[in-house]
């Protein structure tokens, strides 16, 4: 039998990569237990930390300062100062002052009857006013707290604090609980404060304290105070601290005020325009009155004016002269309306001129009477005299209510309509001081079309013709009059959008026309009283009355502006039932102006004009 064939198999080498691969060497953990180590030691920490706390003594101190003890930690709501007032030059009109609210415990009185007698001596204030306030309401439910003055002084809070002490220290014949750290509560607040007293107080208004907010705050009234309310009222700030009871009120801080305005009022100049008015209301013998200097190019107010006026860090001023002129406006200058007389003649020319109803070459046969409307409503010049002829020059400068008569019918009368709007009659001038009155007119009898020429048959306020006037001045533009250049706001100084031209009223040809007749007329022995020397000078005087009226008091008017060709300031007088001199413009008013631009042109730095430029108008 044959032996099976033995058959030998060689293995093929294997790649070096197919080769099994050594096993790695072990890992090192030691790190790793380090870190869980750690952990583990730093849990347990804390976890024997927690426990230490719940049963050591510390832990009373913590609940002490812990927000579930009130009486300990607390936020109380503070109000932002309201935002200051000053002039141009940064001078304050309207500040704040420290001052304290004083909170008073009702049920810490145990004879409240001394305490009370004691507080009203103290805050001057009356006693049945403070039981009122301290006793408990229709539920028998005293008050946890009553506030009962929001102005403490600092001398009255410190008279307080004397009394309590030496109530303390009296223990149980105490009239106060001594045991109570919460009788009086005072908190530190910042007050309205008037440094300058009666300086542009028509133009600053004030601020009353006012309850029916969501919170307690001051409020403006009349003037900046109040069209810039929004702007200048203080804000509430929650400040958090302990022990409210036991902080003194210099703890407690106050951010300073985010708000503000800077006025184009230059004290100065304000402090003379006052000075001079007060003295032409005693020497014409005037119920009151307003002086008004503004730039004629920008609208700018440097001065407004009022006399009498009340001082604004005394408050039986403020309500004295609230009584005395009763309904009659805060601000004289932007609420009173009148019948403005003469002094709108220069308008009725402007329109004329402007329309081509008239040429500069008019002229006019003065009888002493004129009859525009037929043998009704006659017209009477002023002095009842015949003038003869006299060309523009003439009627303005012997303020000729028949020429002016002649010259307003002889414009329709809705162009008259469409040109008083157009020189802001009839609409507030947008100015921002409140209240402000709009003022009207009317051309819709033939009556009133006439006597539109002469300053009749329409009412407006002395700001109102003030920024008329001055379109007549700077070249045929109408302005908005403004009081405040720029607004301090979240800290940062804003310019305001100021000037701001409302509308062109003319054309430059016409405004330069006009401004020549009224520097020619000026020079007219009739202006002698409103000249100054070394200047020339445009302006128009007013006396109106209506003797048909025995409530309507006299007003005498004057509005001028210089240098003429550049002018750099308009001075508005209105002086109200002047009694002397007869109350006529050209001899209260007048004067009055003259005055004002005398001292006016050494501030502002206006320069004399050359002897050429004066020589030009004068013998017309």
């Amino acid at each position: 039998m044959n032996e099976p064939s033995r058959f030998v198999f060689l293995q093929a080498e294997e790649p070096a990569e197919n080769l099994q691969k050594p096993p790695p060497p072990a890992r090192n953990l030691l790190p790793f237990y380090a870190i869980g180590g750690g952990l583990l030691f730093l849990a347990l920490y804390i976890i024997w930390r927690l426990v230490w706390f719940q049963i050591t003594p510390e832990l009373e101190e913590f609940r002490k300062f812990s927000r579930q003890e009130r009486g300990y930690m607390t936020g109380e709501m503070f109000p932002l100062p309201r935002g200051w007032i000053t002039d141009r030059h940064g001078r304050v009109f309207a500040g704040v002052r420290l001052a304290y609210q004083l909170d008073v415990a009702p049920d810490a009185l145990r004879r409240p009857g001394e305490v009370i007698a004691v507080l009203a001596g103290v805050l001057e204030m009356p006693a049945d006013e403070l039981w009122d306030r301290l006793a408990p309401d229709d539920k028998a439910q005293m008050p946890p707290a009553v506030m009962l003055s929001y102005t403490v002084t600092p001398r009255q809070r410190e008279l307080l604090l004397e009394w309590w002490a030496r109530w303390a220290a009296l223990e149980e014949q105490s009239p106060i609980d001594p045991t109570r750290n919460d009788v009086f509560r005072f908190t530190p607040v910042l007050v309205r404060a008037y440094p300058e007293g009666d300086v542009a107080s028509n133009v600053v208004g004030f601020v009353t304290f006012s309850t029916r907010e969501v919170r307690p705050m001051w409020v403006g009234n009349f003037g900046v105070e109040e069209f810039y309310d929004r702007l200048l009222r203080q804000q509430w700030v929650t400040i958090p601290f302990y022990e409210p009871f036991s902080v003194t009120a210099e703890q407690v801080p106050l951010p300073e005020p985010s708000s503000g305005v800077v006025l184009t009022i230059d004290r100065d100049v304000q402090t003379l325009m006052e000075s001079i008015l007060d003295e032409a209301v005693e020497e014409y013998e005037a119920r009151r009155g307003v002086i008004i200097v503004l730039r004629p190019k920008t609208g700018e107010i440097l001065a407004l004016a009022m006399s009498p006026r009340p001082r604004l860090d005394d408050y039986d001023s403020v309500l004295s002269f609230l009584r005395t002129f009763e309904g009659q406006g805060w601000n004289w200058a932007v609420e009173h309306t009148y019948e403005p007389g003469s002094v709108m003649k220069p308008i009725m020319l402007s329109i004329a001129l402007d329309s081509g109803a008239i040429d500069p070459d008019f002229t006019y046969m003065d009888t002493g009477v004129e009859y525009p409307c037929g043998g009704t409503a006659p017209v009477y010049n002023w002095d009842y005299a015949a003038h003869m002829k006299q060309d523009i020059v003439g009627c303005l400068a012997y303020s000729l209510n028949t020429c002016f008569a002649n010259i307003a019918m002889r414009v329709p009368a809705e162009t008259v309509r469409t040109y008083l709007e157009a020189f802001g009659f009839g609409q507030p001038t947008g100015v921002d001081l409140a209240p402000e009155r709009a003022g009207m007119f009317s051309v819709k009898s033939c009556s009133n079309r006439s006597r539109l020429g002469f300053g009749y048959a329409i009412s407006v306020t002395p700001l109102q013709l003030a920024v008329a006037e001055a379109a007549i001045a700077n070249g045929g533009f109408l302005m908005r009059p403004y009081v405040v250049k720029a607004q301090l706001v979240n800290g940062r100084l804003v310019p305001t959008s100021f000037p701001q031209l409302v509308r062109r009223v003319m054309r430059a040809e016409t405004a330069a026309q006009v401004n020549d007749f009224l520097a020619r007329s000026m020079t007219h022995d009739t202006y002698e009283n409103a000249e100054v020397p070394g200047y020339v000078l445009a302006g128009k005087t007013g006396t109106a009355f209506n003797p048909q009226d025995p409530d309507d008091l006299l007003d005498a008017t004057m509005v001028g502006w210089g240098p003429v060709g550049d002018p750099q300031f308009l001075v508005l007088v209105w002086l109200e039932d002047p009694r002397a001199n007869d109350g006529w413009a050209s001899l209260t008013a007048a004067p009055t102006f003259r005055r004002v631009v005398e001292r006016l042109v050494v501030i502002l730095g206006v320069p004399p004009q050359k002897e050429a430029d004066q020589a030009a108008y004068r013998g017309h």
